[in-house]
C-alpha cells in the first residue's frame, strides 16, 4: 500500500534519543507511512543505526550529506518524499501515539489546508516536563476544551507575534511546499517559520490544542543563535508586512522589540533592554510590555546608584 505521510528526520548526533523518536513513530495507528532521514554528517554511531534500521524496515530510507545543515537535511528529504502529506520530526523530539491519524484525518477532509500544527510539551534532559507551549499564549491556552483542528483566523499575523509553531508538530501538503520552494537556505535562522508563512499565503492553516508532541530543550541550545535568529526575524517581518494590516503590523514589530528587550535583559545590558521594551509598549500598549518597562528601569537605575 502506497504511503499517505512521509516522515522526515534530520539527524546530527543525535544517537541517544533516536530509539525515543523511532519508537514514537512506530506507535501511530491507522496510517500508512515512510520515514525518511537525513544524517547530517553525525560522527556519533548515528549512521550505523540508521543504517541497521533501514535493513529491518522497509519503509525507513537513509540519506547522507557533510555538514550541510538541517535547512538542506530536510531539504533534500522533502525531494525524496512520496506521500501526499509530509510530517516533520527532529532526532531528539518523539510524537503521541494518535497524533499523526488525528491530523491526517484533519487535512483528508479539508482539502483547502495546507499546514497544521499541534500544542506540544517542553521537556529537559531528564526527561521532565517543563510547560506546554500553548501555555504561553492566552489566545491559544483559552481553546484547550477541544482537541479538534481548527483554522488560524489571521494565520500569518498570528505565527509571527508568537512563534507557536513546533516543527516536530507539523503536517504540511507535499504540493504546497514544494511549490514555495521548501526552506530557505539564505536566512541566518528562523527558516522553519518562514516556511510556514509562505505556505500561510497558499492556503489554510489549522492547529490542535492536543499535546501531540514533546520537545527536548537542551541546555546548550536554550540561547544558542539567540541574535541569528532575531536578525532573521527583522528580515521575515519585511517579507510579509505587506500582507498584515497596520494594527497587525505594529503588533509584530512590538512583539520583536520585546525579544530584543528579553536577548538583552538576558546580557545584562539594561539600557539596551530598557530601549527596546519603551518601544514595545509604545507600539503595543500591554501590561507585560509595561512590567518589562519597569523592570529594566529598575535595574538600570540600580546598577548606576
Amino acid at each position: 500500500m502506497n504511503s499517505q505521510v512521509s516522515i522526515i528526520i534530520p539527524n546530527y548526533n543525535c544517537l541517544q534519543y533516536l530509539d525515543t523518536c523511532i519508537n514514537s513513530i512506530y506507535q501511530q495507528k491507522n496510517v500508512q507511512f515512510e520515514i525518511i532521514i537525513v544524517d547530517d554528517g553525525s560522527t556519533d554511531g548515528s549512521i550505523n543505526y540508521l543504517q541497521r534500521l533501514a535493513a529491518e524496515k522497509n519503509e525507513v530510507r537513509i540519506f547522507s550529506q557533510q555538514r550541510k545543515g538541517v535547512v538542506a537535511a530536510r531539504n533534500l528529504a522533502i525531494t525524496q518524499a512520496k506521500s501526499e502529506y509530509l510530517a516533520f520530526l527532529d532526532a531528539d523530539d518523539y510524537w503521541s501515539a494518535d497524533k499523526l491519524a488525528s491530523q491526517l484525518a484533519f487535512h483528508l477532509k479539508h482539502t483547502d489546508c495546507v499546514l497544521s500544527f499541534t500544542d506540544y510539551m517542553h521537556f529537559n534532559e531528564q526527561n521532565e516536563d517543563i510547560i506546554g507551549c500553548f501555555n504561553y499564549w492566552p489566545e491559544f491556552k483559552c481553546n484547550k476544551e477541544s482537541k479538534d483542528f481548527q483554522l488560524l483566523e489571521n494565520p500569518i499575523s498570528q505565527m509571527i507575534t508568537t512563534n507557536i509553531v513546533g516543527t516536530s508538530s507539523v503536517m504540511v501538503k507535499r504540493s504546497a511546499i514544494v511549490d514555495v520552494g521548501g526552506f530557505d537556505n539564505k536566512l541566518s535562522s528562523a527558516t522553519d517559520l518562514d516556511c510556514w508563512l509562505k505556505l500561510a499565503k497558499r492556503g489554510d492553516v489549522a492547529y490542535s490544542t492536543q499535546c501531540a508532541m514533546h520537545y527536548l530543550m537542551r541546555a546548550n541550545s536554550i540561547t544558542a543563535n539567540r541574535e541569528n535568529r532575531l536578525a532573521a526575524m527583522v528580515e521575515i517581518i519585511n517579507r510579509n508586512q505587506s500582507v498584515v494590516s497596520n494594527n497587525e503590523l505594529k503588533k509584530i514589530k512590538a512583539r520583536l522589540s520585546e525579544c530584543y528587550g528579553e536577548f538583552y535583559r538576558e546580557l545584562g545590558y539594561y539600557s539596551k533592554a530598557l530601549a527596546y521594551s519603551y518601544k514595545a509598549f509604545w507600539l503595543f500598549p500591554h501590561k507585560r510590555n509595561f512590567k518589562h518597562v519597569l523592570y529594566d528601569l529598575r535595574h538600570l537605575l540600580g546598577a548606576q546608584s
